[in-house]
């Protein structure tokens, strides 16, 4: 016992210490979501487009899922030296620059909406906070809100079942995949 504390120390001491085993790694809770996690989920979802172009249900978009017919477009366009009948129309080709900060924008309304939505938000796991932000992004506040059982089942911590309210949805049969990726970050939980 007294040989193997020594050899302890002299490992600790020389930084030669193996890493944990990897079932101590996994029951340690990752909630820490970076900016980069976010952005690239709602691209693989949302795409990415300097030009105008009509979403999944028909909507003027542009960008990473900027809504154009959204009350706030022309103020958003305008702030950025963006004509919004030219944006609208295809005139105008959005710089990677212009697209970036308009996502910028975007994100975070969607993330004090899911503040909102879930006031525990940040105290979530990565994956559960993931999948909220892009619901967000997505519905905006008022769609969100009206997901009422999958919010209660958050709150309650049963993930699994989240998962399968979300795939009950109009709004699953309206982005297809974006629901079901959704619904295995919650089940991964």
């Amino acid at each position: 016992m007294r040989f193997a504390r020594i050899v302890r120390q002299i490992l600790e001491a020389v930084g030669d210490l193996p890493p944990p085993p990897p079932a101590i790694i996994q029951k340690a809770e990752d909630k820490t979501l970076t900016y980069d996690d976010i952005k690239k989920f709602i691209i693989d979802h949302e795409g990415y487009r300097n030009k105008v172009y009509l979403d999944s249900v028909g909507v003027p978009t542009i960008g990473i899922g900027f809504n154009l017919l959204r009350p706030d477009a022309k103020i958003v366009l305008n702030k950025l030296g963006l004509n919004y009948n030219d944006v609208l129309s295809g005139k105008t080709i959005l710089t990677d620059d212009q697209v970036l900060e308009i996502f910028k924008l975007s994100l975070k309304i969607a993330y004090a909406d899911v503040k909102n939505y879930i006031p525990n938000f940040d105290s979530l796991p990565k994956n559960i906070k993931l999948g909220l932000i892009d619901m967000s992004f997505n519905l905006g506040y008022n769609r969100l809100n009206k997901f009422v059982k999958t919010k209660a089942l958050i709150v309650s911590k049963d993930y699994k079942s989240a998962a399968d309210e979300i795939l009950k949805s109009k709004w699953a049969g309206q982005v297809g995949n974006r629901a079901k990726n959704i619904a295995k970050l919650f089940s991964s939980v």
